[in-house]
């Protein structure tokens, strides 16, 4: 099987997986609406490693950060009566002014709508942040591990073929999300019969 097959059953099964076991996790430990950790596992994974890594920190921050300004907001402007849509339009744009400045943190813009419309009268706007917050990042943390499970066995794969080495070819940030396979020259002539074949005279006939 040649890498390019590898690489795609691996994104294939990392994946389905992915998002199947976010969801299944978020409805064991009692998450009203596991969907959210089933999207935010497809949505952390990126092409390479440290892609994802990285979105896996932006996803949390963010979610945290816009968890914690929806809850603020909609404390103060619901004593005062405002719609959820003015407190959506109030949360989105204190996080749109932080993620102008720090662009890993857009997703907090998006957990403001998410908090918001998913709010009951019943709960605490508090308990509906908590929750929607767990199950992002409960889907996010999943997506990772996925894709770093993805690429141990790869990496493994690669080299039971007869890979005798594997080195990335990019270096960071841009680390492709798999390794590629760089074979060892054969036949190259060692440094010592290198020096031993350039003083040797050469015979004319």
């Amino acid at each position: 099987m040649d890498m390019k097959s590898i690489r795609a059953i691996a994104f294939v099964i990392r994946c389905s997986g992915a998002a199947t076991a976010a969801f299944e996790l978020a409805t064991a430990f009692g998450l009203p609406q596991a969907v959210w950790a089933a999207m935010s596992a497809l949505i952390v994974s990126q092409e390479r490693l440290l892609e994802t890594r990285a979105a896996l920190t932006g996803r949390i921050l963010g979610t945290l950060l816009g968890a914690g300004v929806t809850v603020i907001v909609s404390e103060i402007a619901s004593r005062a009566g405002t719609p959820v849509a003015a407190q959506m339009a109030i949360a989105i744009a204190i996080c749109a002014l932080i993620a102008r400045e720090y662009p890993r943190y857009r997703v907090a813009m998006w957990t403001c709508a998410v908090v918001l419309l998913t709010a009951q009268h019943a709960a605490p706007i508090e308990l509906v942040a908590l929750r929607r917050a767990t199950e992002v990042i409960l889907g996010a943390i999943v997506g990772w591990t996925f894709h770093f499970a993805a690429e141990a066995i790869v990496h493994g794969l690669l080299r039971q073929q007869g890979c005798p080495r594997l080195i990335l070819t990019n270096p960071a940030p841009t680390v492709p999300s798999l390794a590629e396979c760089v074979p060892a020259r054969k036949n190259k002539p060692s440094p010592l019969r290198l020096r031993l074949n350039l003083g040797r005279p050469r015979s004319n006939g």
